[in-house]
């Protein structure tokens, strides 16, 4: 009798702690989830608007929300001069058509700290249309990370 009751005080400590790990990697998890959607969005509320001409494709890769395309762009902020910039969106498969050389899309620009720098910014460039997204948006985009990417 005594090891049966042993047996299961050790199944319930097995479940108790498996129990425990799983919801602290739920938790933790989600959490990270809110705070990156969090930090995104106090991003996109101090962004400016713009337009931007699609004027090269370099690649493109299947994502989990569809197309990730690295895209070669010319931004023409509301305000201020034209530049050229990279970035890497997710495209709703239904909506690939829309992102072809020569097309112009609305866009958000925003001016991001750099991680490693306390006095470097760079400019991130979020699509302004329903049917896509930033794909990586919190670091500057180099030749090298592009290559990540794809």
């Amino acid at each position: 009798m005594s090891s049966g009751i042993t047996d299961l005080v050790v199944l319930v400590l097995i479940i108790l702690v498996v129990g425990i790990v799983g919801f602290a990697i739920w938790y933790f998890t989600r959490s990270m989830k809110n705070t990156g959607e969090k930090m995104q969005k106090a991003v996109l509320d101090t962004a400016i608007p713009g337009d931007a001409k699609i004027i090269r494709i370099d690649a493109s890769a299947e994502g989990a929300a569809g197309m990730d395309v690295v895209l070669r762009l010319e931004v023409t902020p509301q305000f201020g001069e034209s530049f050229n910039a990279s970035t890497v969106w997710s495209v709703e498969p239904a909506h690939f058509a829309e992102i072809q050389v020569g097309k112009s899309i609305s866009v958000k620009i925003a001016e991001i700290q750099a991680a490693k720098s306390k006095t470097k910014k760079f400019k991130s460039i979020f699509p302004d249309v329903a049917w896509a997204e930033l794909y990586y948006w919190q670091d500057e985009l180099t030749e090298e990370t592009v290559k990540k990417f794809v």
